[in-house]
């Protein structure tokens, strides 16, 4: 630990301690860009200190009075093809990067703030900074700098390191899953504080970062076969051919019939999930531009009832979007009713009857 350095002429308070993630082994000066922002003035000192090294997901790595920035290391590794000769096509590269920033930055960007955005000026209590890639492998490293912000210290518990981390590593790795088609519940270390988000708007978030995931997919098949995301210690999310095709999944032309009912759903974007007998599972949802009336009560209806306890099964027409391996990304709503009374089993309204 280093200590502050005096006041200014000024009055200003510099800024004590600034501490970057190093290359594996190496010692070099650090060299630091910050921008103003709001919460954070620049101060007219600034204090650079050698690089350390840290095992950990996030450290410290300013201070201005009892304000604390955090720094959040991750990497991104590129495997096979030509990235086993350390090298890749830059086109490729760039477009993978590219996406896989973005998404990262739309991901944080809702973390702290709370707010879904898929263009335009994002937080500034998030910055991504891309470093050099390592020698010797094709490894690229991102670092976050993350700011204390009202909506990230409620939603965390605490604006700390052993919270703010968790929190932010279990969103991404959540969203990023569940659009590359590989889903998974809330990670472990981060189910109490994800809790507190609204459900529909991380589908909507999810939904946001599919096209800059299906960018940062450029590579594969091209001149990489996999790209794994992780952090400090652990893998977030791996892209591949499986992962590739999700994305790129097209409406089939196939038509279902399901008896189902909604457990989440939209009104503005209008997004939502079913479930899904077959899938045993729910899947996402959209309506279609050519949707029949009164399709959209019969889906709020459904989701109301089943929120009350009720079964709040519907009948609904829906197109599959599945991938060339006829595997379902999700379906596209034509037509939602209740179900006829000639069709109920047992005389049980399949609506309002308790589950």
């Amino acid at each position: 630990m280093h200590k502050d350095e005096a006041p200014d002429e000024s009055g200003a308070v510099p800024m004590g301690l600034i501490r970057l993630a190093a290359s594996e082994g190496q010692g070099r000066q650090a060299h630091a860009h910050l921008e103003a922002s709001n919460n954070f003035p620049l101060c007219p000192t600034l204090k650079l200190l050698e690089v350390e090294d840290s095992n950990d997901d996030s450290e410290t790595i300013a201070h201005r009075d009892h304000f604390v920035d955090m720094l959040l290391k991750y990497k991104i590794k590129f495997d096979g093809l030509d990235a086993d000769e350390h090298r890749l096509e830059a086109h490729h590269a760039a477009q993978s990067l590219e996406g896989l920033s973005w998404a990262l930055a739309i991901t944080l960007h809702f973390g702290i703030t709370g707010d879904i955005r898929e263009r335009g000026d994002l937080s500034k209590s998030a910055k991504v900074f891309l470093l050099p890639p390592k020698r010797g492998s094709f490894i690229s490293e991102l670092n976050v700098i993350v700011q204390d912000n009202p909506f990230l210290a409620l939603t965390a518990g605490a604006y700390a390191m052993n919270t703010v981390t968790p929190y932010i590593n279990g969103l991404i790795k959540y969203t990023f899953n569940n659009a590359l088609g590989e889903g998974g519940d809330f990670p472990t270390g981060a189910k109490r504080m994800l809790r507190k988000l609204k459900g529909d708007d991380l589908d909507t978030l999810i939904t946001r970062i599919e096209p800059p995931l299906t960018r940062a997919h450029s590579v594969i098949g091209n001149t990489a076969e996999t790209v794994t995301f992780k952090s400090q210690k652990n893998s977030i999310a791996i892209l591949d051919e499986k992962t590739k095709s999700y994305l790129e999944a097209k409406p089939s032309g196939r038509f279902d019939t399901l008896d189902t009912n909604v457990t989440s759903f939209n009104l503005l974007t209008g997004n939502g999930r079913v479930f899904e007998p077959d899938e045993r599972e729910t899947v996402a949802f959209s309506l279609s531009n050519n949707l029949k009336s009164k399709s959209r009560s019969a889906l709020i209806a459904s989701m109301e009832h089943y929120d009350l306890g009720h079964r709040g099964t519907i009948r609904i027409v829906a197109e599959r979007v599945e991938t060339d391996a006829t595997r379902l990304k999700k379906l596209i709503i034509t037509s939602a009713e209740e179900i006829p009374t000639s069709d109920w089993t047992d005389e049980l309204d399949p609506m309002r009857s308790r589950r």
